[in-house]
């Protein structure tokens, strides 16, 4: 798999601010999924297990957050149902929690079993579907799994949130595959350049920032990832903007927490 050339994440290149207005509306420069902390009202900040089991009911400081379970660093204990219940009074406490993940499975590496994987993905994406939260998946050379997984959810429910494979890097081969199953794609520094025209002419294509690059603001790397797919697209980063914010990942989004809120 050849993935695009871009500036490596410890040597950044400069960055060039993007005319921020289209007319008399302002672009906005929809995020996915971030980590970072700096303020970002466009952007889902994705917290840890860690992290959104010690929040209150008290404000997030944030416009849009999304929580899961990490196939990396999954809970020790012997079942999800409890963990599950607190995802859901989570849910219902905060309504700026508008997303599911990133959850997954990964076969390179997690603390659990790939059983134990499952069992925590099935568990919290069934939550997703009940609850009509967007997810957010880290996949990791479970590309047939996780379309089961789809599969299974969709005898039990009538309608599907959407589900996005974050940092997507995979070739032209998987794409087709994962975008058939219903999947959108999201790209963020590294991308497989068929595969994000797959993604852009499904109208299943999402950005993402994930880790900010270091010698980069927040700012800086969405405009810098923006730019990069756009050029590779033949769009214009404000053209790109618009397409995303009308994929049915941000749709929905927007459903939840509509911009007066």
């Amino acid at each position: 798999m050849t993935l695009s050339p871009r500036s490596s994440a410890n040597e950044p290149s400069s960055v060039k601010p993007l005319d921020p207005t289209i007319g008399q509306a302002t672009v906005k420069l929809w995020d996915c999924h971030t980590h970072s902390s700096e303020p970002a009202p466009e952007a889902i900040r994705s917290y840890s297990y860690d992290d959104w089991s010690e929040l209150t009911a008290s404000p997030l400081p944030v416009q849009h957050a999304s929580i899961g379970l990490h196939p990396w660093h999954l809970p020790e204990c012997a079942s999800p149902s409890a963990v599950i219940t607190q995802m859901e009074q989570l849910f219902a406490r905060q309504p700026r929690i508008v997303a599911l993940g990133e959850c997954g499975i990964d076969k390179l590496r997690s603390n659990a079993s790939r059983s134990q994987q499952l069992t925590w993905l099935e568990s919290q994406m069934r939550l997703a579907c009940q609850l009509r939260r967007p997810i957010v998946l880290h996949v990791v050379r479970a590309w047939s799994e996780m379309i089961a997984m789809r599969e299974q959810m969709a005898r039990s429910f009538d309608q599907l949130p959407p589900m996005v494979l974050h940092a997507f890097r995979a070739g032209q081969g998987v794409a087709q595959m994962m975008l058939r199953a219903g999947f959108a794609l999201s790209f963020g520094h590294y991308y497989n350049i068929e595969s994000l025209r797959l993604a852009h002419e499904a109208g299943r294509l999402l950005v993402e920032t994930d880790e900010v690059p270091r010698g980069l603001t927040y700012r800086e790397a969405i405009e810098e990832n923006y730019r990069q797919l756009a050029s590779a697209l033949a769009l214009t980063p404000e053209s790109l903007a618009h397409q995303v914010a009308e994929t049915p990942f941000w749709v929905e989004v927007h459903r939840q927490r509509p911009a007066s809120s």
